[in-house]
């Protein structure tokens, strides 16, 4: 018995091509459209598999890898189904196995949310917990969607109609702009993923650009931390979460890494950590205000005691109170064209998210090098870091004067 593949027949097909497989025992064959396509001239007839030395991009060539991983899949899945057919009875015929591989092919074809299953269980072992979560509230956004406009949600209706009209029920549902445009960017990744395993060809989602409207930086200013460093707090529970968020506001980290600390990650004035987010590995310095902490908790079995995000974003708004930060922010936010203005006491919008925006504004206006800052925030590019570089303007003045003279003594015009 003989598999082999081939691509469609059809003259009048100009761009990409459909993959066959082809099932022969003498004079009866079985025929399946694999769902694939592919440029013939990306095609190796000899090998019957696509040849990734036919491009040069290095996105393409793995393209091309993963879909001859595939077929490799259906191959071999085809000659598991022919011998466990046989075991079971020698004198099967042929038309026996067709029906069994008709039976199994047919549940391999992906509707697009079957496919969004299979891209969560890829990404769950490559991502943090937090990335799921947004991925997994994604799809649900696109089930209501689907359930509510009766929108025939398919890899080839991925259109820029599509992405006007998810938007604007985004936008409907109570989302401000940036955060439509992120829920958008997550199920942008995921048509990513689709396009580079042959689930689909439509590159349509290319077009639709995010646009995000700059939001202000909440941080606390170095008086802030300090009288929150220095805070008197009676109540173990809240202590401990001041504990927490100074730690964050002196080492830049994310509360999920503050989670997973332990000991054996602390080499004396040394904290190696493997990010939870994006899982690399970086040494994060510890400053005299961290080593306290740590010192504070030198008898736990963890260094820092740590609680649920939940309960830790709900408590520390309650510290930062009884530390008096509470002078006036004024959030900005879009939905559509309406410009909507709130202003909170600060402490009302104080969370994990602030302790690290802290060491990463204090440290800019402190004179630390946006290089460093990166290396210890585990920030890989520079664009990310733009939005605190506003922040150190004030530094723009300690440095002109530095090197110029104080701005407040005037040089006479005759010296000039």
């Amino acid at each position: 018995m003989q598999v082999r593949f081939y691509l469609e027949r059809n003259k009048a097909v100009k761009e990409k091509k459909a993959i066959w497989m082809y099932v022969r025992e003498k004079d009866k064959g079985y025929y399946l459209n694999t769902g694939q396509k592919i440029q013939p001239s990306q095609w190796d007839k000899r090998t019957q598999r696509a040849n990734p030395k036919k491009v040069k991009d290095n996105v393409a060539k793995g393209s091309l890898n993963s879909l001859n991983q595939l077929l490799n899949s259906y191959e071999n899945k085809t000659f598991e189904i022919i011998r466990y057919i046989k075991s079971k009875d020698l004198n099967a015929s042929f038309d026996d196995i067709v029906e069994v591989l008709n039976n199994y092919f047919k549940k391999k074809e992906l509707t697009l949310f079957d496919a969004y299953d299979e891209f969560l269980s890829s990404k769950r072992q490559m991502v943090s917990q937090d990335a799921i979560q947004k991925y997994e509230r994604t799809k649900s956004l696109l089930k209501e969607f689907v359930d509510k406009t009766k929108f025939k949600l398919t890899f080839d209706n991925i259109t820029q109609s599509f992405f006007d009209k998810f938007y604007s029920f985004l936008l409907d549902g109570g989302m401000i702009n940036n955060s439509a445009y992120k829920t958008i960017s997550f199920f942008k990744t995921f048509m990513i993923w689709a396009n580079q395993r042959n689930l689909t060809d439509n590159i349509s989602y290319q077009h639709f650009k995010s646009k995000y409207e700059k939001n202000e930086v909440i941080y606390l200013t170095e008086k802030e931390l300090m009288d929150l460093y220095n805070l008197n707090i009676d109540e173990e529970r809240l202590e401990r979460v001041r504990d927490i968020f100074i730690f964050q506001c002196f080492t830049g980290v994310r509360y999920s890494d503050i989670q997973n600390l332990t000991r054996a990650d602390i080499f004396g004035p040394t904290w190696k950590l493997r990010t939870q987010k994006t899982r690399d590995i970086i040494e994060i310095p510890l400053n005299s205000y961290a080593l306290s902490v740590l010192e504070k908790y030198k008898k736990y079995d963890a260094p820092i005691p740590s609680i649920s995000n939940q309960k830790f974003n709900k408590y520390i708004k309650e510290v930062c109170e009884k530390a008096k930060i509470n002078a006036p922010v004024k959030i900005v936010q879009y939905k559509g064209s309406t410009r909507e203005e709130t202003t909170f006491k600060k402490y009302e919008v104080i969370g994990s998210h602030t302790a690290r925006r802290t060491f990463i504004s204090l440290s800019l206006q402190k004179g630390m090098s946006a290089e460093v800052i990166m290396s210890i925030t585990g920030h890989t590019t520079y664009r990310m870091m733009q939005r605190y570089l506003k922040i150190a303007d004030s530094k723009k003045r300690d440095e002109m004067d530095k090197v110029w003279g104080s701005h407040l003594t005037l040089v006479k015009k005759d010296k000039l």
